[in-house]
């Protein structure tokens, strides 16, 4: 498992891509909130396919998201929950978790304001 150094995504970073994930997509789901994140790690070559030389044929393997990353992920998912810029829920056929959606929009316009 990777250590947690500079380069990685703080918990600022992860709340911005989230907030700007909802302001465009304000019907959406906890993985796709997720997947917004993990695109991001693989752009900085911090998971997915990594090559590693050792000796004479490199060694290919598959990093995957830390335990911690997501953990911020849950937390700032939570932060938005509890000032109840987000509730769960899409539809009436999507109540519940993992579904959800931004239930004050100017919240979340406030947040994307003073992230940008």
């Amino acid at each position: 498992m990777r250590q947690h150094k500079e380069h990685d995504l703080s918990k600022e970073d992860i709340f911005r891509m989230i907030v700007k994930h909802l302001d465009v997509f304000p019907l959406t789901s906890l993985e796709a909130i997720k997947e917004v994140i993990r695109s991001s790690l693989k752009q900085r070559g911090l998971i997915g396919g990594i090559t590693k030389q050792t000796g004479a044929a490199p060694v290919i393997y598959n990093r995957k998201i830390s335990d911690q990353d997501i953990q911020l992920i849950n937390d700032c998912i939570c932060d938005l929950l509890n000032s109840r810029v987000i509730q769960p829920g899409i539809n009436d056929d999507n109540l519940d978790l993992p579904w959800i959606h931004v239930s004050d929009k100017e919240k979340l316009k406030t947040l994307v304001n003073s992230l940008s």
